[in-house]
């Protein structure tokens, strides 16, 4: 007696076909590049140093006509108000150029140059007010304190990078932290998380099934 042959609709096939392959983020996860900037991943040393670098030159060719206008040997022997001028005057030079993207993004040009962005240790964008305070304020003010305020923040402070979490000195007093991001409103790379992957893929799967 021969049994019964069963036929599978073609959309049952489909589906259950395409239930048997990974997702595509998984397959292309062993192919992604160890140095990728995926959001939510700490920010590398060497992209945090040339942000770094190109915010340091864009506030001293900004704050130049303040050194031109007070004279360079004036800060030979700086004296206290000089040197509170010189701080406040940093502080909007700062303002001026970064104010909108750390409003906005939580970024500064150099950072956004490379896809970074300040966040608090929950993941979330950390805020203008919250950067001057707590991540900006303070170096100015150790700088001040006799003797071991320029190693602090000269010293101490960027050398911390090379700890584990990269957090430096003035990350670790606001409780801040540098990963990658977004830049704008668009994804810094194409390369798609497992975690968003996987929600897309659910996503998809229920209004496929709610149109069924």
């Amino acid at each position: 007696m021969n049994k019964e042959e069963t036929t599978i609709p073609l959309e049952q096939q489909q589906d259950v076909a395409e239930t048997a392959q990974p997702p595509a983020a998984a397959v292309s996860s062993a192919d992604t590049p160890a140095d990728a900037r995926l959001a939510g991943q700490p920010a590398s040393r060497k992209d945090r140093f040339l942000g770094s670098l190109i915010d340091l030159v864009l506030q001293v060719l900004a704050s130049a006509p303040f050194f031109w206008y007070m004279g360079l040997e004036a800060f030979q022997n700086p004296t206290p108000a000089l040197m509170l001028a010189n701080s406040a005057n940093a502080i909007l030079v700062y303002l001026a150029l970064h104010g909108y993207l750390l409003h906005k993004y939580g970024q500064t040009i150099g950072k956004a140059e490379f896809g970074m962005r300040i966040e608090m240790l929950n993941g979330q964008k950390a805020s203008l007010q919250h950067i001057v305070l707590w991540r900006y304020l303070p170096v100015i003010l150790m700088s001040f304190v006799p003797v071991i305020g320029q190693w602090l923040t000269g010293l101490l402070d960027p050398l911390l990078i090379f700890r584990k979490d990269r957090r430096c000195l003035h990350d670790h007093i606001a409780g801040t932290q540098v990963n990658y991001c977004y830049r704008g409103d668009e994804p810094l790379t194409e390369i798609a998380t497992a975690a968003e992957s996987t929600e897309a893929a659910a996503a998809t799967t229920a209004e496929t099934e709610q149109q069924r």
